[in-house]
């Protein structure tokens, strides 16, 4: 992602509010389509309204990325302003490259509350792919949005709600939850769209307390544990543990081991894993 800014600059005379208001439902529009990033800041100064967003690419800002929301808003912020957004790109980072979808070998669907980028990665390198450069309907990117905002606030409420702190991880680690389930359709749709296998990721924190590296599947319950993978190990994020092909789902090892029962959230049943 890279820091930037837009300015909207009238040229004509409007009421501020519904300049704003033009201004911000533009800004929605490239947030679900993947070109922005996160929550921005705006304000006005010096007679512009001003934001500072994340491009999730360099050229994220062109108008070719547009969805067809996005070219209506522009043509409403052009009515209004008289021009169309300015945009300078403030990050020092410019000079990176984005990765091609076509250069994936899979992808999988991941969020967590501390990143505000796309939900799909690139298998290989472990990093977001915008929305935007996927050849996918305008209708699925906004669905992927709002699954990895929603997986987003899940994980949020894991890490520091307290009593919903169980609830929320069931959500993020089972694939009978809702959250999954949504996201296993997700992931269809993404490799229908690319030919490209696509995984859910489930996240797994409590480990088994005396065979967490034979844990089957928790949907087919059929062994899924990488056998490249020794356990436990200090791969890289990307090189999962445990990957079932048909099930398309992936995880890692638990790393939390305490006498308590926690381990069987997110797994097949209740009963402990067939050691090898």
């Amino acid at each position: 992602m890279l820091l930037a800014s837009v300015s909207f600059i009238p040229h004509v005379d409007h009421e501020e509010a519904e300049l704003v208001a033009v201004a911000e439902a533009h800004l929605g529009t490239l947030l679900k389509n993947g070109q922005i990033c996160g929550r921005h800041v705006a304000g006005w100064s010096q007679g512009a309204y001003h934001a500072f967003v994340y491009l999730s690419h360099r050229n994220a800002s062109d108008n070719r990325y547009l969805s067809q929301w996005g070219q209506q808003t522009l043509a409403s912020i052009v009515r209004h302003f008289g021009a169309e957004p300015f945009w300078e790109i403030l990050d020092d980072e410019v000079s990176q490259r984005t990765a091609t979808w076509k250069s994936a070998k899979s992808f999988y669907l991941f969020a967590h509350f501390m990143n505000v980028a796309s939900p799909v990665f690139h298998g290989g390198r472990a990093t977001p792919l915008p929305l935007h450069l996927l050849p996918v309907s305008e209708r699925l990117r906004e669905e992927l949005y709002d699954w990895g905002e929603s997986s987003r606030c899940h994980d949020r409420v894991f890490l520091e709600s307290g009593a919903l702190e169980l609830p929320a991880y069931e959500q993020l680690a089972s694939p009978h939850g809702e959250l999954a389930k949504h996201g296993r359709v997700l992931a269809t749709d993404v490799e229908t769209a690319t030919g490209i296998p696509t995984y859910l990721y489930l996240l797994r924190h409590w480990a088994h307390p005396a065979d967490e590296d034979n844990r089957p599947c928790p949907s087919c319950g059929r062994p899924w544990r990488e056998k490249k993978s020794p356990m436990p190990s200090k791969e890289p994020f990307q090189l999962f543990h445990f990957r079932c092909e048909t099930c398309r789902l992936v995880s890692h090892r638990g790393v939390v081991f305490e006498d308590n029962e926690h381990w069987k959230i997110g797994m097949a049943s209740g009963d402990a894993p067939t050691a090898e």
